[in-house]
């Protein structure tokens, strides 16, 4: 349904059933933490840039990954 950003690195696909998180008394998931995340950051760099270049969004998937032992 929605691509963001629309391009470069680190785009999230917001699909159907990310949306269907929207609705009363369903949970969030990660995706749609993550697009929150990266659209707050989005505003942020307009609003003050220097803060903003000192800010790095995350992937909740990174986490597990790096936090994977094998």
């Amino acid at each position: 349904i929605l691509v963001y950003p629309p391009s470069g690195p680190g785009a999230l696909n917001i699909m159907g059933s990310d949306l269907n998180r929207l609705r009363p008394h369903e949970f969030l998931n990660d995706t749609l933490i993550e697009f929150g995340l990266k659209l707050w950051l989005a505003d942020l760099k307009e609003q003050n840039p220097g803060l903003a270049e000192q800010i790095h969004v995350f992937s909740s998937f990174f986490y597990k990954k790096l936090n994977n032992k094998k």
